[in-house]
């Protein structure tokens, strides 16, 4: 063992890995590497007998908080009944740190019975317990409860914003329907606060969903945009196409394609105009989603006939995004014609994907007025003409 003891870290854990001895894995528990000691716990919570859960529940309020959940998950896989039983009991204990690793543990061993003792851990003046209490509460899985989930939205107006954020991740999993609990966070001074808060958008109260929406960080408004259900898809379109942020814009039309609903193929039609290729791909993949790819084309074909050029020019390069020639063979081959000398260049760009036959209509365009169009076409010509030589 003292081979062991002074070998450097990397050799200790290759010893632990290796090791089929007992009491050297359990010598390996108090190793100064928490690496070190955590593949000791899991070694020996492969093994059966008493001794081994003995040694680990005696580390359980005393080791390594960062290893806390590691024993308290040995434990449990061992089968030992009395670490939660040691755990409840060891919430009223001092020092604070081992209430804080009472708490943790709990979070994988606590089962209905060590729910109220955490309600009342709530209370703990030190922060981090009550991080640890409200974690726990929030990993037990009871199902709703109302007493538990109104005793940590007590803790929604807690002085220290970790505490806050904690307790919107417990409430939210706690409440049957954790809207109005939570509903007052969306005012929170704390960018973090609302940023959980927005994970959980649709089931707020809508106006506070919308304020979330409107959020002045962008990555509160990203992650509320990811969040949002079909009651929020009105802001979400007004979001796709007016957000300065390339990735809230990305978020809106990521959700949008998600609710499933095809009637919402309207709000991000627009966004095909989009100045970031990453939004506008995101937009087509999110039309796919809704309508399916032949959906998609039907839909897009539509917009060949849009009034602005800008529209028609983006819904060239969408088409070609999702390999439509077939679907929209005529409505493309008569953009040829079209006044606007861009959607002529974007069709001669788009024609190897959208045109089955391209040569004729390209070579027709070979005598465009506009010399930037005669160009792309000649040059599109002596590509091909150089490929087939």
């Amino acid at each position: 063992m003292d081979v062991v003891r002074n070998a450097d870290a990397t050799a200790r854990l290759r010893a632990v890995s290796e090791s089929q001895s007992t009491a050297q894995l359990t010598a390996a528990l108090d190793d100064s590497s928490p690496e070190v000691a955590r593949a000791a716990i899991r070694r020996l919570s492969e093994h059966d007998g008493a001794i081994v859960a003995d040694e680990l529940r005696a580390r359980l309020l005393s080791c390594d908080l960062s290893l806390v959940r590691d024993i308290a998950g040995g434990l449990r896989r061992l089968g030992d009944r009395r670490a939660g039983e040691i755990a409840i009991a060891g919430l009223t204990e001092e020092p604070y740190t081992r209430r804080l690793a009472a708490a943790r543990a709990l979070g994988v061993l606590g089962g209905p019975e060590a729910i109220a003792p955490l309600r009342a851990t709530l209370e703990d003046q030190i922060a981090g317990v009550r991080i640890a209490a409200l974690d726990a509460l929030g990993r037990i899985g009871a199902g709703p409860d109302a007493e538990t989930a109104e005793a940590c939205a007590r803790l929604l107006a807690d002085p220290l914003a970790q505490v806050r954020i904690a307790a919107v991740r417990t409430v939210a999993v706690t409440a049957a329907e954790p809207g109005s609990l939570l509903a007052a966070a969306a005012g929170d001074e704390d960018r973090l606060v609302r940023l959980e808060l927005a994970r959980h958008t649709a089931a707020l109260p809508k106006r506070a969903a919308a304020a979330l929406l409107a959020d002045p960080e962008l990555r509160v408004r990203e992650a509320a945009a990811l969040a949002a259900g079909t009651r929020e898809a009105p802001i979400l379109g007004a979001l796709l196409t007016g957000d300065d942020s390339i990735d809230v814009r990305h978020a809106a039309a990521k959700a949008l394609g998600g609710l499933g609903d095809q009637h919402l193929a309207d709000l991000l039609v627009p966004a095909l105009e989009d100045r970031d290729a990453i939004v506008r791909m995101a937009t087509v993949r999110a039309l796919e989603q809704l309508l399916t790819d032949a959906g998609a084309a039907r839909r897009l074909c539509r917009e060949l006939a849009h009034g602005r050029p800008e529209r028609r020019r983006a819904t060239l390069y969408a088409l070609a995004n999702l390999d439509a020639s077939a679907a929209a063979a005529g409505e493309i081959t008569r953009l040829a014609d079209d006044p606007d000398p861009d959607v002529r260049l974007a069709l001669i760009h788009t024609a190897d994907t959208l045109i089955v036959d391209a040569e004729p209509v390209i070579s027709g365009l070979a005598a465009d007025a506009d010399a930037t169009v005669r160009n792309a076409a000649e040059m599109w010509l002596l590509r091909h003409s150089s490929s087939v030589g």
